[in-house]
């Protein structure tokens, strides 16, 4: 990638959305050298601009101590700026700090406001622990109905992550949780009608502790039962296939290479789809095939790659490959963004205002 390209341009003029791109780009490496002073010069230049989403980056990589170093009064200030510009993760997690007292003075009453607004915004895990404040009264007075209001909001749009994640923490009482099995197993079989296998497991178990009533099997047991499923065996086989393709690839070993990444396609991989797709278009170890290309690429982006997801954007939008459909554009860069790839929020400002905006509204929320 060049800088005469067009997002670097848009950056130096002082469009938001460009400098988050050109942050996103030198934060990972993207088409040019990953440059970590430059990602942080640049989400301040978008912060600065007016950009919600570099905040809220900004605050993790403070936080985390990613590709700058943790600084406390640096996640605070961010934390804060990316709430109050409408980023639910944020507001979310300004709540969880109120209701811990870690970091700062423990207030359940802000803890509730702020709550309060990230689940007005459709954030499943905020509805849900907003559920939680109601029916146990933390920074608000008690309220059964809203509890239970709350509670079905999640049950209809939640996925089976969550719903295992809340099932997890009500049967062994983690997360500031009260322990309740009945409870549990509401959320488990939540889980376990998607077809979620961990869900279905933990949920068998906890009817037969209330219907036997017997001891509860251990949380060390369990994660090691689930650890042993067909689902966990096929994840860690695909896992081993993508790292035995890596390395053939970095080794120079093509064919065994090829040979990893089909395997690690056919179980599901993304990254290895999205691999397979660029090795058939650049044609440079095996022969060039731009069908199977799009094909690989397709299916990569279904399965969740954001930079298959992207490059679709990009074909749909150019008619490269594929008739120039803008409607099938504006999806795939929404879906780019929405998974992580900042540089999407550009391309989609070609298009609306306020792209934030739409892909909160329209993608389906992603846990990050």
């Amino acid at each position: 990638m060049s800088k005469d390209d067009q997002i670097f341009r848009d950056a130096e003029t002082g469009d938001p959305y460009a400098a988050l791109g050109v942050a996103y780009l030198y934060h990972h490496g993207k088409g040019i050298d990953q440059d970590d002073r430059k990602a942080e010069r640049w989400y301040k230049r978008s912060a600065d601009l007016g950009c919600s989403r570099a905040k809220w980056e900004l605050a993790k990589a403070y936080r985390d101590g990613t590709f700058v170093e943790a600084s406390f009064s640096d996640y605070l200030f961010f934390l804060k700026k990316a709430a109050s510009a409408g980023i639910p993760e944020a507001r979310l997690e300004l709540a969880l700090l109120n209701i811990s007292g870690d970091m700062v003075p423990r207030n359940p009453r802000i803890a509730f406001n702020w709550m309060r607004l990230a689940a007005d915004q459709h954030l499943p895990m905020a509805e849900f622990l907003l559920g939680y404040m109601y029916g146990r009264g933390i920074g608000t007075e008690p309220d059964k109905a809203e509890e239970e209001l709350l509670y079905s909001r999640v049950g209809i749009h939640g996925n089976a992550d969550l719903f295992y994640w809340i099932g997890r923490n009500y049967e062994y009482g983690l997360h500031g949780i009260e322990a309740d099995l009945f409870e549990a197993g509401r959320w488990y079989k939540y889980g376990a009608d998607m077809g979620h296998e961990a869900c279905y497991i933990s949920w068998k178990a906890v009817l037969d502790t209330l219907e036997d009533d017997k001891p509860s099997e251990s949380l060390k047991d369990r994660e090691f039962r689930l650890s042993h499923t067909e689902v966990a065996k096929e994840r860690t086989a695909r896992d081993a296939a993508l790292m035995y393709a890596d390395a053939c690839l970095n080794n120079d070993q093509y064919e065994e290479a090829i040979e990893g990444y089909e395997e690690a396609s056919e179980l599901g991989d993304p990254t290895a789809m999205y691999t397979l797709a660029l090795i058939y278009h650049d044609g440079l170890i095996v022969r060039r095939n731009d069908n199977l290309s799009l094909e690989y690429m397709k299916k990569a982006a279904m399965a969740g790659s954001e930079d298959a997801q992207f490059m679709m954007g990009t074909l749909y939008e150019r008619g490269r490959g594929v008739p120039r459909d803008i409607n099938e554009a504006i999806y795939y860069y929404a879906q780019a963004a929405a998974h992580g790839y900042l540089a999407a929020y550009h391309d989609l400002a070609k298009f609306m205002s306020h792209p934030e905006i739409y892909v909160r509204n329209t993608v389906p929320t992603i846990m990050r």
